[in-house]
């Protein structure tokens, strides 16, 4: 088969009694390709093109039909602003696109993640904390691959949220959990909360118990949550991280000292000295060893049981451990101290909830707290004060 050259024929063709000016030029296929124009100049300037075309991309593109050879020509004027060729854009879009294909919904790799955290045995606040957050993330996006996601993406979802700051960074912090998870399982090449805006949060203080409240809180409680509530008030220990993974082995009454080496904070190991009254709330229910503190739902029930009972209907979120720091603080007037009991590192992080929360009277009547002793294991008390 002779192969087709790209050329206009000299003379015109009659094509129903009119004249036409004919472009013929090679196709893939092998098969000869055919235009006829009425105007020479026409014939021309599609001649010019196509030998361009031929030139720059070899024969395939030279076969280009009309909506392909002006879909070619936007696609090129688009990218000029940007300094690349269609080619460069391609080569860009490639990994993305493979990516795609192999990503994962995001319902279902929310229920993965979920399923994974689970196994990694964290707690179930936690657990719940991810699934509620994620939950309400997944239902806006139900048919979306998570490698669809980038920074502008995330912001807008944030944005719209309607929400304080606080919490439109906690949705922020969860959804970093869960596209780093997403990167580890290859969903997707990189995590778009990273560079994520975070909201401005206002200068809001801590929450806390007044004395009143604590010792109401106290005096109220049930003796399996007494304890953890008392370790919350009066050494601001951390209720799941901490309290929770505690044993009676690690408090030492006769040395003041609470052992804290085995919590998986970010500060790891340290001690907490007790104050008289703390040592006071845990003699009647010292135990040689076990558990200090229920876990669980069961910490949380008998949690919401004491409030309910001691009439606390405003709760702010971790105000055991915000009010010992701001009554330790108000009261012993040594920053370094209240830090190193608390485990934290930041000064500036600390004087910004805790510096002049509560006047020192306040804070003399918190420290002043003492537990009244039920009668049933008074004896036992008097006898372990006594030792």
């Amino acid at each position: 088969m002779r192969k087709t050259k790209l050329r206009l024929l000299k003379k015109p063709v009659m094509v129903n009694g009119e004249p036409f000016y004919l472009v013929r030029f090679p196709q893939p296929n092998g098969r000869g390709g055919r235009r006829h124009f009425k105007s020479k100049t026409d014939a021309q300037s599609f001649l010019e093109l196509k030998a361009v075309e031929i030139e720059n991309h070899g024969t395939a593109a030279g076969s280009l039909n009309e909506r392909e050879r002006s879909e070619y020509l936007e696609c090129r004027e688009a990218l000029k602003p940007y300094g690349i060729t269609l080619r460069d854009a391609v080569r860009m879009l490639k990994p993305q696109l493979a990516q795609r294909n192999k990503s994962c919904l995001v319902p279902n790799a929310v229920a993965e993640l979920l399923k994974a955290k689970k196994a990694d045995g964290l707690s179930q606040r936690y657990l719940k904390d991810l699934g509620v957050r994620l939950g309400i993330f997944a239902r806006e996006f139900t048919e979306t691959p998570v490698s669809d996601f980038n920074t502008a993406k995330i912001d807008d979802w944030l944005r719209g949220l309607a929400v304080k700051p606080i919490t439109r960074n906690n949705y922020r912090r969860i959804l970093g959990v869960f596209f780093s998870f997403a990167v580890g399982r290859n969903w997707t090449l990189s995590n778009p909360v990273e560079q994520s805006s975070k909201a401005k949060e206002g200068k809001e203080r801590v929450g806390i118990l007044t004395p009143e409240q604590a010792d109401r809180l106290l005096e109220i409680s049930d003796p399996d949550i007494l304890p953890a509530i008392a370790l919350g008030l009066f050494a601001g220990l951390r209720p799941e991280s901490e309290i929770w993974r505690m044993d009676w082995r690690h408090i030492d009454l006769k040395s003041k000292l609470i052992d804290i080496e085995f919590s998986k904070t970010e500060t790891g190991k340290r001690y907490v000295k007790m104050e008289d009254n703390l040592i006071d709330y845990l003699t009647p229910y010292k135990k040689e060893s076990g558990a200090v503190s229920p876990t669980g739902n069961k910490y949380f029930q008998l949690l919401k049981k004491a409030r309910n009972e001691a009439k606390l209907n405003e709760w702010p979120a971790d105000c055991l451990r915000h009010s010992f720091g701001s009554y330790h603080f108000a009261h012993f007037k040594n920053i370094g101290s209240t830090m190193a009991e608390m485990g934290h590192t930041n000064p500036k992080t600390f004087l910004k909830h805790y510096r002049e929360r509560v006047k020192p009277e306040v804070a003399k009547r918190f420290w002043s707290l003492s537990p009244n002793i039920p009668t049933n294991i008074s004896r036992s008390y008097s006898s372990a004060r006594a030792a």
